[in-house]
């Protein structure tokens, strides 16, 4: 049976539609969606502040649905945001010592998805994984540059 584009699509966004219910599940005990989720997630694996600028770049999202995002959890006490003194257009955002002290729980429900998505596949297999993901990777993003 040949695998067809169809069956490609459907593949993929089934792989992201289920990795985003286990995000939500696992962050729903701390009361944050998986999108506060990914922001924080990104704080803490760089140095804990970025602007959010940088954080709608690196995650692919529009700028207005990252500054909701953000006055949300700075509304629930995750992120402090600060207007930069030379750009006073350009916010800051850093993690609280609450985001710190759920870093391990939020950690946790980005290694469940991993841990999931990974059973019964073998090192060499994984190793096989990754190199084919960085190539679609490369190919997708070669043609959205207009490569």
């Amino acid at each position: 049976m040949r695998y067809d584009i169809r069956d490609f699509w459907i593949t993929m966004k089934a792989v992201l539609r289920s990795a985003r219910q286990i995000v939500n599940t696992e962050l729903a005990t701390l009361n944050l969606t998986g999108a506060e989720g990914d922001i924080l997630f990104h704080l803490l694996s760089t140095n804990g502040e970025l602007s959010q600028e940088k954080l709608a770049e690196r995650l692919d999202i529009g700028k207005a649905a990252v500054s909701r995002t953000v006055h949300t959890l700075e509304r629930k006490g995750f992120v402090h945001r600060e207007r930069l003194a030379d750009d006073a257009r350009t916010y800051r955002v850093t993690v609280t010592d609450m985001t710190k002290t759920a870093e391990n729980r939020i950690g946790q429900a980005y290694k469940t998805v991993y841990e999931v998505a990974l059973g019964g596949i073998g090192e060499s297999d994984l190793q096989h994984l990754v190199t084919l993901l960085d190539q679609v990777h490369e190919n997708v993003n070669a043609r959205v540059a207009g490569r």
